[in-house]
């Protein structure tokens, strides 16, 4: 799958291709799914050319959001793209008129203030979590879920108190989390987690990611890229 990026604008990283591969054993065919800061498109192109699901992508950056229209276009992918601030945008507006999702997704700004931030403006949107405040993404994400619907998304894994206090207050509860490590011997830099709105259901913590084997990527690893087959051109 072809990926156009911006040269000097943020790219994705390993962190979406590991969402990916995490989310699809979730996702069910016809689901309608709604991705939040949609970048140039790849986590929910992946997930679209994969299963047959009902896409919405929302990126409030007008640029970005031209190159995922383009990468839709030439990957032969259909979705609504919004150009549009997540936080802001009434959804009653679409067509629909009464816009529910079965699923959301999300590979959000989530480095902390205490991080040095990139003199690119459009580098430290896409990356910084004050562009998102997690409690404030949340509350409108259980605005748009179906009452099962399910809101799946990564995150710093040094946030999962304040993660899981955040999705247990607007009952969209964890139900499956997943840490990923850079080695065996490092603490986990990565949190996958699937919530679902209004779940009783206690948390299913899964077998961790490994991201190196020394110096090189763990066979999963190499696996997951193998199977996303991304080829990006920066432009």
């Amino acid at each position: 799958m072809q990926i156009y990026q911006p040269k000097n604008g943020y790219c994705y990283n390993s962190d979406t291709l590991f969402l990916h591969n995490f989310a699809m054993p979730f996702l069910k065919k016809h689901h309608i799914t709604l991705e939040v800061g949609s970048g140039c498109g790849i986590l929910g192109m992946l997930c679209a050319r994969d299963l047959p699901i009902h896409l919405t992508m929302i990126e409030k950056n007008p640029k970005i959001a031209e190159l995922c229209a383009h990468n839709l276009r030439i990957n032969n992918l259909q979705a609504n793209l919004i150009c549009e601030d997540f936080l802001h945008f009434d959804f009653k507006t679409l067509d629909s008129k009464q816009v529910a999702f079965d699923v959301i997704l999300s590979n959000p700004p989530f480095y902390h203030n205490g991080v040095i931030k990139s003199e690119n403006a459009e580098i430290s949107s896409a990356r910084y979590a004050e562009n998102l405040p997690f409690i404030d993404f949340v509350k409108k994400v259980n605005s748009l879920l179906k009452p099962q619907g399910e809101f799946i998304f990564c995150y710093d894994a040094k946030a999962i108190s304040s993660l899981f206090n955040t999705l247990h207050t607007f009952k969209i509860p964890p139900i499956s989390v997943r840490f990923v490590y850079p080695k065996v011997e490092k603490s986990a830099t990565l949190v996958l987690c699937r919530a679902k709105k209004n779940s009783k259901s206690l948390c299913e913590i899964l077998p961790p990611l490994f991201t190196h084997n020394g110096e090189h990527f763990t066979q999963e690893v190499q696996a997951i890229y193998k199977h996303a087959n991304t080829w990006s051109i920066k432009c």
